[in-house]
């Protein structure tokens, strides 16, 4: 969970990086209102952390959609942290993207993730053909270099274990390239 003092440039920075495209294609788009008006943003799809579910973001989706995103744009994904491990998880995610542009006709997305979530879509990203199809990665609190928190509930639950510090997942999310996407 984020500090009070960490919350504000947490959701800055995210602010930013979501609404950077609007800014780079401002040129490009016609008129507002026309019909050659395109939408220079990707959808954004919402990737929720360890033992949590696709609402803990509607405090976020309302800002978004204070800035001028629209429902339409903004989309969660729902996972039972107990159920999967990480790859299985990164593959259902990968299938949601796939679903989204589908539905929205839109070439690539924008995650973004919290906690376990930055775990399960880094991997989606790295190994999951993600490089092509997320436009920009943002994570919340995730553990990307494992978290001794994760220990313990690691007995019991795959989740927590590749939350942990040196675990498979993190080893493998950590070698070699780590940021191959933007």
């Amino acid at each position: 969970m984020l500090t009070a003092r960490q919350a504000l440039p947490a959701l800055l920075t995210l602010c930013l990086a979501l609404t950077a495209p609007l800014a780079a294609h401002a040129a490009d788009r016609g008129p507002a209102g026309s019909s050659e008006q395109v939408s220079a943003r990707n959808p954004v799809v919402f990737v929720h952390g360890y033992n949590a579910d696709p609402g803990v973001w509607g405090a976020l989706r309302a800002d978004l959609r204070a800035a001028g995103y629209a429902d339409s744009e903004l989309h969660s994904f729902g996972y039972d942290t107990h159920q999967s491990v990480n790859e299985v998880l990164a593959g259902r995610l990968g299938a949601y993207v796939d679903q989204v542009r589908r539905e929205t006709g839109a070439a690539k997305v924008d995650v973004v993730a919290h906690s376990f979530g930055s775990l399960v879509s880094r991997w989606y990203v790295k190994f999951g053909g993600g490089v092509a199809t997320v436009g920009h990665w943002v994570s919340l609190a995730g553990p990307n270099r494992g978290t001794s928190t994760a220990w313990a509930c690691a007995l019991w639950d795959q989740a927590c274990r590749d939350m942990t510090p040196g675990s498979y997942v993190v080893k493998n999310l950590n070698g070699g390239d780590e940021t191959r996407a933007r």
